[in-house]
């Protein structure tokens, strides 16, 4: 063999190499999206779930006369439930905050009073409300590890310049 013939040799190894890679990469981010999808509905299924709860909760409250501030209220009123499909917008991160915040100050007026702790419905309506977060906080887990995994494949040093010509964006964890 000569020279050339041995440059031109491993010159294509390192093309064929190079094109193994970019395939891998594609495939892996097509996985990852379609991922993410399964992600956003199922998770706009959990905030629907944890919305509906914290409404019969707040409706239970109100049924026993539980005092519950203006502020709730409101911020229960000013959530918008169709933000609840795109997990990244800024509407979204609002919505899951204040679902947050009520599930807190709902459960511990209702465990602050001892008459409405021991009430059926309420307890009922708090372990609800209990053992949904813990499942919501599982799903959470699982999109945030697909949440990097995908960021590591659209920085992947050998293919990162393809997805910054296309200006592809990471992905946001959910906290």
């Amino acid at each position: 063999m000569e020279g050339y013939q041995v440059f031109l040799l491993v010159l294509g190894i390192i093309v064929g190499l190079y094109i193994i890679l970019v395939i891998m990469d594609c495939i892996f981010i097509t996985v990852f999206r379609r991922i993410f999808i399964k992600h956003n509905k199922a998770l706009e299924v959990f905030l629907h779930y944890k919305y509906d709860n914290i409404k019969k909760l707040l409706d239970l409250l109100d049924k026993y006369n539980v005092r519950i501030g203006d502020k709730y209220l409101r911020m229960f009123e000013e959530i918008d439930t169709n933000s609840f499909s795109d997990q990244e917008s800024q509407l979204c991160l609002e919505a899951r905050t204040s679902l947050s915040m009520l599930r807190d100050e709902l459960v511990y007026l209702a465990e602050q009073n001892e008459t409405l702790s021991k009430h059926g419905e309420i307890r009922q309506a708090k372990n609800n409300i209990t053992e949904m977060d813990s499942n919501y906080r599982n799903l959470i887990a699982m999109y945030n590890a697909d949440v990097l995994g995908y960021n590591y494949w659209i920085n992947f040093l050998p293919t990162r310049y393809i997805y910054k010509l296309f200006k592809v964006k990471n992905k946001q964890i959910i906290s």
